[in-house]
C-alpha cells in the first residue's frame, strides 16, 4: 500500500573539511540530540529524457539500514510530498502504483535505470522532552555511480540536509538553518542528488527558455503553446491523485485549440484539426466533471439563501445526489480515459506542439503581423454578441460570443508581449465579458436541470415544485440580469 507524507527541508553545499556545529543550542528545554550512522544505496528510475527530474521529481529503490523501500518524491510548493511503498524483493521493475502516478509526467514513456546514489549519513536528530523528533540534521557523503556491470563512479559530493520532524515548528527549523550557514556550511540552490549526480537542472516547466518575445511569430506562437502544455502535465498528478485540477487543465485545452483556431494560417491544417480533435475530447472529459462541480456549488448556495420556510421536500439533497452521481459516473469516465493509451498519445502530441510546432511559411514572418488574427477574433466577438443581443437573439448565439470572447482573450494573451497595452486591455475587457455570459449560460443550464428535476416530483411524497420553482425563477432572473450586463459590455465597448 502507498503511503504519503510532506516533506520539508533545507540542504546545504559542505566542503570536505567542513566540521557541524554544535546543535545543542537549538535543542528545546529538555530535549537532546541523539546521533547515528546509516548507509544507503538508491537505485533511481527516469525516462531517457529524464522527464521526471526536469521537474524535480524523483523515484527510486533504496537499500540500507534506513528508508528502504521504494520512495516518489514529488515537488509540492515549498515542501515535498513523498509516496512510500514497502520493498518489492527487486531494484529492477518500478511497482505499477508508483508508475501509474507518474504516467502522465513521463507521457507513457518507459522508465528505465539512470543512475545509483551511495550515501554514507551521519544522523543527528534533535528531540524534544518527550523523545518527539524536531529536526534531523544529516551529513552524507555521496557517491553516484553510472548503472550497469561495469558500473563507473561519475562523481561524489558532501551535503548536509535539514528535514523538519513532526514536533518541529518554521522557527525551529530557521534556528538550524541559520546555525548551518554561520558555521561554513552554503544553502544549496541546485538540484536534489540525484539531478546533481546526472547533471540535470529542474525547471518549472519543460519549456522555461522559450521567450515571449520571439523574434518571429512562430516564436511567441509556440512560447504560448509551450506554456499550456506546461498546464497539463502539471495538471496531471493532482489529477491522478484526485486532488483536483480540472479547472485549469481545462483551461489549457481551451487555450490550445483557440491558439489552433485563431492563428490557424500559421500551422499545417490537417496536423491541427488531428490535435483540436483529441483536444476536444479531452476537454469534453474535463467538462462533464466540472460542470457538475460548479453546479453542485452553485445550488448548494441558492438553497442557503432562501428562507427555511420556503425550502418544502428534501430538494437540497435531491439535486446534491443527482448532480454527484453524474460527477463520480464521469469522473470514473475521466479516470479511465487518463489510464489509456490514447490519452498519452494526446499528451505526446502536446509536446511535439509544444517544441516543434508543423508551422507553416506565415509563421517565419514579424511578430507584429499577428495583430490580424487577434483582430479577427474580436470582430467575431461583436458579429455573436449583437446577434445574441438583437430581438431574436436567443441563448445559444450568446453562447457562442461567450466562446467567441474566450478565443479573443487568449489570443489577446499570446500577442500581448509584443503587441502591448492595448491587448492588456483586451485581456480584461474579455476576461469581464466571460464572466458574465459565464453566469447567463450557467443560469440557463441550471434552469432547466431545475425544469427536469421538478417533472419527477409528480409521484413521490412529500415533495412539490414549490421550492424548484422559486429557483426556476431565480435562474431566469439571473439570466435576464446577464444580458443586460451584457448589453451594457457592449455599449462601452463600441
Amino acid at each position: 500500500m502507498v503511503s504519503e507524507h510532506l516533506e520539508r527541508e533545507n540542504k546545504f553545499d559542505a566542503a570536505a573539511g567542513y566540521v557541524l556545529p554544535d546543535l545543542t543550542a537549538v535543542v528545546p528545554q529538555g530535549g537532546r540530540v541523539e546521533q547515528g550512522s546509516v548507509r544507503s544505496d538508491s537505485v533511481y528510475f527516469d525516462t531517457q529524457e529524464h522527464d521526471l527530474l526536469t521537474r524535480g521529481v524523483t523515484l527510486r529503490s533504496s537499500t540500507g539500514t534506513s528508508d528502504t523501500g521504494w520512495q516518489l518524491k514529488v515537488p509540492t510548493g515549498d515542501t515535498r510530498t513523498e509516496f512510500r511503498l514497502d520493498p518489492t524483493g527487486t531494484d529492477t521493475t518500478v511497482p505499477k502504483q508508483l508508475s501509474a502516478l507518474v504516467a502522465g509526467l513521463r507521457r507513457g514513456k518507459a522508465l528505465r535505470h539512470v543512475v545509483t546514489v551511495h550515501t554514507d549519513r551521519t544522523v543527528h536528530r534533535i528531540l524534544d522532552a518527550q523523545e518527539q523528533l524536531v529536526v534531523e540534521v544529516a551529513d552524507d557523503l555521496v557517491t553516484s555511480v553510472a548503472p550497469g556491470r561495469r558500473a563507473a563512479t561519475l562523481s561524489s559530493w558532501r551535503e548536509i540536509e535539514a528535514e523538519l520532524g513532526p514536533a518541529g515548528t518554521d522557527h525551529t527549523l530557521a534556528g538550524v538553518t541559520g546555525l548551518l550557514a554561520r558555521s561554513g556550511a552554503t544553502v544549496s540552490g541546485g538540484p536534489n542528488k540525484v539531478a546533481k549526480a546526472l547533471g540535470v537542472t529542474p525547471t518549472p516547466a519543460d519549456h522555461a527558455d522559450l521567450p515571449r518575445r520571439g523574434s518571429t511569430a512562430g516564436d511567441v506562437i509556440r512560447a504560448y503553446l509551450a506554456e499550456q502544455d506546461d498546464a497539463l502535465i502539471t495538471g496531471d498528478l493532482p489529477l491522478r491523485r484526485g486532488l483536483g485540477g480540472i479547472h485549469p487543465t481545462r483551461v489549457a485545452t481551451r487555450r490550445l485549440r483557440s491558439t489552433l483556431r485563431i492563428f490557424a494560417g500559421y500551422v499545417d491544417p490537417e496536423q491541427a484539426r488531428a490535435f483540436d480533435a483529441e483536444l476536444c475530447w479531452y476537454a469534453g472529459l474535463l467538462g462533464q466533471v466540472r460542470d457538475r462541480e460548479v453546479q453542485r456549488a452553485r445550488f448548494a448556495a441558492a438553497i442557503a439563501e432562501l428562507p427555511p420556510q420556503l425550502v418544502l421536500g428534501p430538494i437540497a439533497a435531491r439535486i446534491e445526489q443527482h448532480l454527484l452521481a453524474e460527477q463520480l459516473q464521469h469522473q470514473q469516465a475521466l479516470d479511465k480515459a487518463m489510464t489509456g493509451r490514447r490519452y498519452l498519445l494526446l499528451l505526446r502530441e502536446s509536446g511535439r506542439w509544444a517544441t516543434k510546432p508543423p508551422f507553416t511559411a506565415l509563421a517565419a514572418g514579424r511578430p507584429k503581423q499577428l495583430r490580424t488574427p487577434v483582430q479577427t477574433a474580436a470582430r467575431k466577438v461583436t458579429k455573436h454578441l449583437t446577434a445574441g443581443l438583437g430581438p431574436h437573439g436567443g441563448d445559444e448565439e450568446l453562447h457562442k460570443a461567450r466562446k467567441a470572447g474566450k478565443r479573443a482573450r487568449y489570443a489577446a494573451e499570446l500577442a500581448g508581449p509584443v503587441l502591448g497595452q492595448n491587448m492588456r486591455n483586451s485581456i480584461q475587457r474579455y476576461r469581464d465579458l466571460q464572466d458574465i455570459l459565464g453566469e447567463h449560460q450557467d443560469a440557463v443550464v441550471a434552469a432547466d436541470l431545475l425544469r427536469r428535476l421538478v417533472a419527477g416530483t409528480v409521484d413521490r411524497p412529500g415533495e412539490n415544485g414549490f421550492t424548484y420553482g422559486l429557483l426556476y425563477a431565480r435562474e431566469l432572473r439571473r439570466a435576464a440580469d446577464s444580458r443586460q450586463q451584457a448589453a451594457s459590455w457592449a455599449d462601452k465597448s463600441r
